[in-house]
């Protein structure tokens, strides 16, 4: 018979040899349940708390090129402006590569109804910076806002005001300005009291494949140069896409902007800006418009769809219209006059876009005349409207400084191939040759004619191109994700 000793040393292996053999089965079971982490290693997790504010805030304080600051999912109430100074030291070397992500647009929602700062996220004197998956709700004034930048990419991102469409709501949504090579992508805006998605005083922009709805303006591009807006969805907003330059004076004004490929649609909500300080200000857009151009040179708008707009589809004008004040006389204008400024807008090309249901209730105060005129006159309001006052100014000499030389065939304002739409022409730009009428004309065709036909096609606009740390994107970049790609040459 064994001894008690020995009987209790094999005991022991037994349990030994189960144990690891256990250990064993359990360190494969692992392997296999084991989820990749969608964040790289080395990324900095912010707690899921109420010290998120204050985390996020240290964070970006401390950021250093190539950080990825993960929030995390749930809603959150943020306390205070969460603000990135990429060059806080002044030494003008920027912390570069920066990324701010989430668990998705509806999975991660700061909400900062609360924060006792304006904007939710404030960038500046930034070097390729990303901005993904996640959202920026109820900020005061604007819900992301970055300057100064070289290398933005917003993608997946929501900006939003729930509850009924106010002028307290915050201004913009999505608000690079004074930056460059600008990509933002598949997000959402609404509810913005200016423009859900702007973009000022830039260059090198590709807004593409986003939603903006109930917004003032959907989508607007100011004093920026070479920007492409397409694949984009505007609808519900007072204005679906605009395209403007204002008197800003610091020397950034806008030209070779194309937007084409996008779908919009019944822009018909009432206006609820607060009056800006310009009176070319989105508070002058008439509710019910689908595409306005504003004192911009070298515009072309194609192969969009757009559709059951109230007032017009699409709308040309010189700044003559927003303010019958404009003069070089005038003070307010003189200095962004010498500065570059150009009030009336010139080489214009509207074309192959399918445009249905327009001018069935036109609406808007600044415009209110027009409509009257119209209505009285032909019984209809245009589909394709353009003020002709600053070309007419131009033409006769009458305020060169302010409306320049006159326009030759390279800077005309054309409208073809758009279907059999209403052309109207407000002020006809030949005149008589000597003076302006202070009556308007009130040009008007049902279907295309004469009006807005051009000796000459205008050149095609060259494709705009962001690159941003390196890589590139855009149709102009041959991006091969990019499913508008075949409209890009046209």
């Amino acid at each position: 018979m064994p001894s008690t000793t020995h009987l209790h040393e094999q005991f022991l292996l037994i349990i030994m040899l189960a144990i690891l053999a256990l250990s064993g089965c359990s360190d494969d079971d692992d392997d296999d349940d084991k989820v990749a982490s969608p964040f790289p290693a080395g990324a900095i997790m912010l707690p899921a708390d109420a010290t998120l504010t204050t985390a996020a805030k240290n964070a970006l304080i401390n950021a250093k090129s190539g950080d990825v600051i993960v929030f995390p999912e749930g809603t959150y109430a943020i306390q205070s402006t969460l603000t990135f100074d990429a060059d806080s030291d002044g030494d003008g070397i920027p912390v570069d590569n920066i990324t701010l992500i989430g668990h998705g647009q509806d999975k991660t929602i700061l909400n900062f109804a609360t924060s006792s700062g304006g904007d939710g996220l404030f960038i500046q004197n930034g070097r390729n910076v990303t901005i993904k998956d996640l959202a920026v709700n109820e900020a005061a004034a604007n819900a992301i806002k970055l300057k100064n930048t070289d290398g933005i990419r917003i993608q997946s991102v929501a900006t939003v005001w729930e509850g009924a469409l106010d002028e307290n709501n915050g201004a913009y949504g999505l608000y690079p300005v004074e930056s460059s090579n600008i990509l933002i992508e598949e997000s959402y805006v609404r509810g913005s009291a200016d423009a859900g998605i702007y973009v000022g005083q830039s260059e090198n922009i590709v807004v593409r494949r986003n939603l903006a709805k109930e917004n003032v303006a959907g989508i607007e591009i100011e004093n920026s140069i070479n920007a492409d807006v397409y694949d984009n969805r505007a609808e519900a907003n007072t204005g679906g896409i605009l395209i403007f330059d204002l008197p800003i004076g610091n020397g950034i004004y806008g030209t070779n902007v194309r937007v084409f490929d996008n779908v919009i649609t019944a822009n018909n909500t009432a206006n609820f800006a607060r009056v800006g300080d310009f009176a070319g200000g989105v508070h002058i857009v008439p509710p019910g418009t689908g595409v306005i151009v504003l004192s911009t040179n070298d515009v072309e708008i194609y192969a969009n769809q757009i559709s059951d707009h109230q007032t017009t589809s699409v709308a040309v004008t010189s700044y003559y219209i927003a303010d019958d004040q404009l003069s070089y006389m005038n003070p307010t204008y003189t200095s962004a006059i010498d500065d570059g400024w150009n009030a009336v807008p010139r080489s214009i090309d509207i074309h192959d876009n399918i445009i249905t249901n327009s001018g069935f209730a036109p609406a808007g105060s600044l415009i209110a005349d027009l409509i009257t005129g119209y209505q009285m006159i032909h019984g209809a309001f245009p589909t394709i409207l353009y003020d002709g006052l600053g070309e007419l100014i131009a033409n006769i000499g009458a305020d060169p400084a302010t409306a320049g030389q006159p326009f030759d065939d390279a800077a005309s304002v054309c409208a073809s191939n758009n279907g059999g739409v209403s052309h109207g022409v407000v002020y006809d730009p030949a005149g008589d040759g000597s003076a302006i009428s202070t009556t308007p004309d009130f040009l008007f065709e049902a279907s295309p004619a004469d009006l807005l036909t051009c000796a000459q096609p205008l050149t095609a606009l060259t494709p705009a191109k962001v690159t941003i740390g390196g890589e590139t994107f855009g149709c102009g970049a041959d991006d091969a994700t990019d499913a508008s790609a075949t409209s890009c040459g046209l």
